[in-house]
Parts: structure tokens; sequence; C-alpha cells
């Protein structure tokens, strides 16, 4: 073989193995034609850490590696998120033998959603999967938006969340409220919801702890062995420890409202002991510090002021995600095994067979998504 014709071989062979690497790079992140609306770039899910119904801590870490469906739903939804929830639970029978296919359900109601309400609820209707929920809004919903609402781009539809969609006699369309004044005199006044409170015997901290979840402000509190529950901080405001030698000191008193006399009055028991429609139908937590005559009237509407603002701000996009409102209306995330939000199935129309083809591909064919390095994308961002 002459030299001219080793040359020629030896060019077209590096042509083809360019021609083949090539190609393998194109197709490192196949199409495929989904149900659900796909992410076209890489969208990392972003991690949480909640509490499952049986008191049993859950993150999205943990399940690094598998196919996640992260589905946001509340157990005293009338109708679309009972409809997901069985889907979610033929799905998961449907698939048991899949050792790499996780389903967790997230709460939007985490008030009413306690681990103890979940295990319950969950029990009844045979489903085993987590359905996760915390007692601290934070985790949720908060200033830095690191909330899981906030990282999953979640409006929180809470008017159509606490409306009363059951009939609960006349009780459940009752008005509370728990009133805040700071120790710089900036208040609030946060609507409660009757039917948040047990049937019988709810007490003031029944109404205090369920306004404050529901209205996303945090409560630190403690125990006392005489007087029971007690309020050390509201909304990151915390009482300083007592110190007999300084003049700063200040602790969060409790009020109850007299609708004879039409005032605040100082409670003379703790909060366990104030009965709710028995003793008062409001209540108020004041720093001792602060002016007690500008403790906000019963009757107006939720009004948090100076830099105690509400933390939801419904009118902010975040990047260019769009945002999911649930409450009417729910959501279900596909997080693939490289921990990538892929495929985002809305409402409550869409088909058990169509969710489930979605999934086989993401567990046994799916060669990953693209990422933002990649330098073609064919589809808009969802």
């Amino acid at each position: 073989m002459s030299g001219k014709t080793i040359a020629l071989a030896l060019l077209l062979m590096i042509s083809s193995l360019a021609g083949c690497m090539g190609h393998e790079h194109e197709d490192a992140h196949d199409s495929h034609d989904f149900n659900g609306m796909e992410y076209t770039l890489a969208s990392p899910a972003p991690d949480f850490n909640l509490t499952d119904q049986n008191g049993q801590s859950v993150s999205l870490s943990d399940y690094h590696g598998k196919v996640v469906v992260v589905a946001f739903t509340y157990t005293y939804c009338p109708d679309v998120c009972l409809a997901i929830e069985a889907k979610l639970k033929s799905i998961e029978g449907e698939m048991s033998d899949e050792s790499d296919l996780v389903v967790l359900s997230i709460t939007i109601d985490p008030a009413r959603d306690t681990p103890e309400h979940l295990l319950e609820w969950t029990e009844e209707r045979g489903y085993t999967w987590p359905h996760l929920t915390s007692d601290n809004p934070e985790d949720f919903q908060n200033d830095d938006k690191t909330g899981v609402w906030d990282q999953y781009h979640l409006l929180v539809d809470n008017d159509h969340i606490y409306s009363n969609h059951s009939d609960h006699g006349n009780h459940s369309e009752m008005s509370h409220q728990v009133a805040v004044l700071y120790p710089n005199n900036t208040i609030s006044l946060l609507d409660g919801h009757h039917d948040m409170l047990p049937e019988e015997n709810a007490t003031g901290w029944n109404l205090t702890k369920s306004t404050l979840m529901m209205n996303n402000v945090s409560l630190n509190s403690s125990v006392h062995e005489q007087f029971g529950n007690q309020v050390d901080g509201i909304n990151g405001v915390n009482a300083p420890e007592w110190d007999a030698n300084s003049s700063d000191n200040w602790y969060w008193a409790l009020y109850i409202w007299n609708a004879s006399s039409m005032a605040w009055e100082e409670s003379g028991v703790g909060i366990d002991s104030v009965m709710i429609m028995q003793d008062t139908d409001h209540v108020a937590w004041a720093a001792s510090s602060a002016n007690l005559s500008l403790l906000p009237t019963p009757g107006g509407e939720m009004d948090m002021a100076g830099e105690h603002e509400s933390h939801d701000d419904h009118g902010e996009m975040h990047g260019e995600e769009e945002m999911y409102e649930v409450g009417h209306n729910t959501v279900a995330f596909i997080i693939d095994k490289d921990g990538n939000k892929r495929l985002v199935h809305t409402g409550s129309d869409w088909s058990i067979a169509d969710f489930m083809e979605d999934l086989d591909y993401l567990l046994h064919h799916d060669s990953g998504a693209e990422s933002e390095s990649d330098e073609h994308s064919d589809h808009d961002h969802h």
C-alpha cells in the first residue's frame, strides 16, 4: 500500500471517528415527547426537610438517584386534591415493583395537616407513601424565599383552602382574630378560622397556633410547669431572658377581648385555660413594654405593619419559571435520577396511564436533561 493510500485511509478513519463522537454528543440528551410539561434545561430540584405522618424527618436528598414524584395537596380539600391522591395511590400500586420510584405528598395546609392528622387520614385511605408537613411556617414560606413553597414557585390560595367547603353548622362562619403588638409598637391583626379549632373545648392556645400558622407567622413557645404553654417569640421577635439588673426586660403578655365592654383585658389565667366562644372570641399578645393603647380592635381586616409585613408577595416572579397557583388547583412535579425537575403535571385531569408512561421513561430509558451549558434549546422554559 502506497504512502498516499495509507494517508487517505487514516484520514477517512479519523473523519469517521469524529462523526461518531459528534453523533454521540448530540444524542447525550435524547429527545422524547413527554405527556407532562417538560423543563427544557436542567432545573435542580430544591431540597427540603419536613416531617411525615409518622413523625419522621424526610428530605428530598434522601432519595438521590431515584425518580421522585412531589405532589402538593392538602387533606381538607373537597375535590382536586382528593382526585390527585387517589391517582397517586393507583400509580404507586401499579408500579410497586419499581424500587427507584418514590412518591411524596407535601401539604399546602400545615396548620391543620399535623403529623397526627396526616397519620389518621392516610391510614383511613391506605396511603402508605410519606405525607409531609411542619409546625414551622418558615419551612414553607419566608422572607429569604427558601421555603418549600417559595422554591417550587407556588402561590398558595389560602382564601380557598380555608373557605367552608362542608356543612359544619353556623359555627363554621364565626370569626376569630389574634392581635399582636410588637415592642416597637407595630401591630398585626390576623384572621383565624373556626374550622381550624377543635370541635369541643377549643382554647386560646389552639387559636394562637392555628392562626399564626395559617398566616405564615412564626411562633416560638415553651411550656411552663405551672402555667402551661406560653409565647416566647412571634415572627422572629423574641422576648429577652429576664435580667433583674436590666431595664430592657419585657415579655409577651396575654390579653382577651371583652365583648361587653368592647375592650382588651389582660388575662388572669394562662392561654391553655382561655376557652374560645366561652371566655372570648379573640386573643392578643402584646409586648409588655409597648403602648397597650395601640392594640387593634377585632373586626378589622388583617393588617401587618412596619417591618413585620406579611411574607407573601404574590406579584413576584421567581426567575423564568412560572408560578403555580394551588388551593383550588394543584401541581405534581417529577424529579429525575439526577435530582432535576423534569416534568410538571397540573390540575387533576391528567391520565394515570400518561403519568406512568412518563415515569417509566425516566426510570428506564432517560439519558438525562440538557443543562444550561448546552448550546441548543428547542423548547420554551416552564
